[in-house]
């Protein structure tokens, strides 16, 4: 086949993603008031309430039917949304673009597209949307911490800090289960090496009282953590991917990282 007829295919990307609160506009012609953030953020203003809106009416329905257990996910052919409320009346909205195959046709007809549903996993993509929370809480604290310390504009200003770089660092193309599980790479190390960095960490810690909690980790893998282990993962996943990304250059990975971390 000509290199010009072959098959074309395409990952999954990230459409829209945007945060809400419905009860900040109640009354017909404030829904705007309702978003406080939307990436992609050019897009136009109508839209944006048309999309909140619509997913609005579908949290409320599915609450008819399990008042307690509101919608997780709607599947559409060409698209899959997530939806997730980590605070009360705040809801997290993640719209990907199902994986699809481009096959040409003959005589200059268009394209056929074919959308693979059954390659995105509601269970991988929903813990990448809870992730997301997880790491802007980790930095900034909680929603409701913002509001009560500046309202809606302290928390519309962090919110588009934090995830205008954020979302950057999402690869949604290669999202398996070790987002599900916020899997910890370790580096294995034989005991007198382990007792000699742990004994390290303690004079650190001893000598600077500013610090409370220390992570050891060389080339992408961790050694040794004062952390929580939920606070560690979500910290690890930030580390191994925005900050000191992967596909970053090898002579900036191959080093030893302490991380001095000051619990919010």
């Amino acid at each position: 086949m000509a290199s010009g007829m072959q098959e074309k295919q395409y990952t999954p990307s990230l459409l829209s993603f945007f945060i809400y609160n419905p009860t900040f506009g109640p009354r017909e012609g404030e829904e705007e008031k309702k978003i406080l953030f939307y990436h992609p953020s050019d897009v136009e203003k109508n839209e944006k309430i048309r999309n909140v809106g619509l997913c609005e009416a579908i949290v409320q329905f599915t609450r008819t039917f399990c008042p307690t257990k509101p919608a997780k996910s709607l599947h559409t052919q060409k698209n899959r949304q997530f939806f997730f409320e980590p605070e009360d009346n705040f809801w997290i909205v993640m719209v990907v673009r199902n994986p699809m195959v481009e096959k040409p046709n003959k005589d200059g007809k268009p394209p056929t597209i074919e959308y693979q549903e059954d390659e995105i996993l509601d269970t991988v993509y929903g813990a990448v949307v809870r992730q997301c929370y997880s790491m802007y809480k980790l930095f900034n604290g909680t929603f409701g911490r913002a509001m009560e310390a500046g309202g809606v504009d302290l928390l519309t200003q962090k919110l588009e800090k934090f995830f205008y770089r954020y979302l950057q660092t999402l690869h949604l193309q290669s999202c398996d289960l070790l987002d599900v599980f916020g899997g910890i790479s370790f580096f294995p190390l034989d005991k007198m090496t382990y007792l000699k960095i742990q004994s390290f960490v303690n004079r650190v810690e001893e000598s600077l009282s500013l610090i409370k909690y220390t992570a050891f980790l060389y080339n992408d893998q961790l050694i040794w953590s004062g952390l929580e282990q939920d606070d560690m993962r979500i910290l690890y996943k930030y580390l191994t991917t925005s900050l000191f990304p992967r596909h970053s250059e090898p002579e900036v990975r191959h080093k030893n990282w302490i991380y001095k971390y000051t619990k919010h």
